[in-house]
């Protein structure tokens, strides 16, 4: 008998959770009444790129639509946060401030977002430098994530 409690306990559950109501949190991002265009890039390389291959996403030439014209620029930093007794770091906290310069018919507005993520020091330099690009393009997602909710709002 108890086992039979159990079971039909976790079907419960299951059928619960599976019927929750949950929706993804950007799933409102689809009949968006813009296209962005990015003209302009400056700063760090990498990440320009990556935010510009997530802003891509966003670009339509239908002429129905109101067209923002974007300039970015962005600036990468890596601070040493500790130090071991010989003066080797052995942390680092990585910095990502984006600026984007918003044109459109209504007009123009700067709109700055900063991300920051802390690493411990990796011995081998190709796998820190390979962590390190996949750091960038996490905060590029984050980013421009953040730029169309803002776009959206406003």
């Amino acid at each position: 008998m108890s086992k039979f409690k159990i079971i039909s306990f976790l079907i419960l559950i299951i059928f619960f959770l599976n019927n929750c109501g949950f929706t993804p949190q950007y799933a409102g991002f689809k009949g968006l009444d813009f296209s962005l265009k990015i003209n302009k890039t400056n700063g760090d390389r990498d990440l320009n790129n990556a935010i510009k291959s997530q802003l891509d996403r966003y670009h339509s030439n239908d002429s129905q639509l109101r067209t923002i014209n974007i300039k970015i620029e962005s600036k990468f930093m890596k601070d040493t946060l500790s130090e071991d007794s010989t003066g080797k770091a052995t942390k680092y906290n990585l910095i990502a401030n984006v600026k984007f310069i918003l044109d459109s018919e209504k007009g123009s507005r700067t709109v700055t977002f900063n991300e920051e993520f802390k690493i411990d020091n990796i011995e081998d330099t190709v796998e820190e430098n390979n962590y390190i690009r996949i750091i960038k393009r996490n905060f590029a997602e984050i980013i421009s994530e953040k730029l169309i909710l803002n776009i959206n709002q406003n």
